[in-house]
């Protein structure tokens, strides 16, 4: 496996002061690199399943807009359906279901359409489980059944709520001094 944590960059007080921003744009920039990722991934994924960390499911839930990069990539990978958890209201068309959720710098909005189903959602990073936990819970206002997530990077050192379903990362960080070294 490649050493997928050389490819992140950090900048501090990113894109506001006091939050820590972790760029993964070396991850998707080449080609290479992007496809060993998302066949690690869903190597991971598929290895979760066998060893019922995670359930089996039906739809990998991309999340606005950096989940969008890999999610689909993955889904198709799996042979999967895709939902759409768009972050900005009044994006998609048809019954849609709406929550707010938080952030760790402010409030944010999460809407998809209404439908039915096992899903995992996919996003790139898991810090304090604000826009997870807004996944979770638009995907149960709109009648889908939530049973795993996973993210490109874990920050296990910011959160400190267990996740509402059990969730999964490739990359994984568990202390803020490792990501200066």
């Amino acid at each position: 496996m490649i050493d997928y944590k050389k490819h992140i960059k950090e900048y501090q007080d990113f894109p506001i002061d006091g939050v820590k921003y972790y760029d993964l744009n070396e991850l998707y920039k080449f080609s290479g690199v992007r496809r060993e990722l998302v066949k690690d991934i869903c190597e991971q994924i598929t290895e979760g399943i066998d060893l019922g960390i995670f359930s089996e499911f039906d739809y990998v839930g991309v999340v606005e807009s950096r989940g969008f990069i890999l999610g689909s990539l993955i889904a198709q990978e799996l042979n999967k359906g895709l939902v759409l958890l768009r972050s900005k209201p009044n994006r998609l068309p048809g019954k849609v279901a709406n929550v707010k959720h938080t952030l760790e710098y402010g409030e944010g909005h999460m809407e998809c359409q209404e439908g039915e189903g096992d899903v995992m959602i996919f996003d790139d990073v898991y810090a304090t489980g604000g826009t997870f936990n807004g996944a979770v819970n638009v995907l149960k206002k709109a009648g889908y059944n939530p049973v795993a997530g996973y993210h490109i990077v874990e920050l296990d050192y910011v959160y400190s709520d267990d996740p509402p379903v059990p969730i999964g990362s490739i990359i994984q960080y568990s202390s803020e001094d490792e990501l200066d070294g």
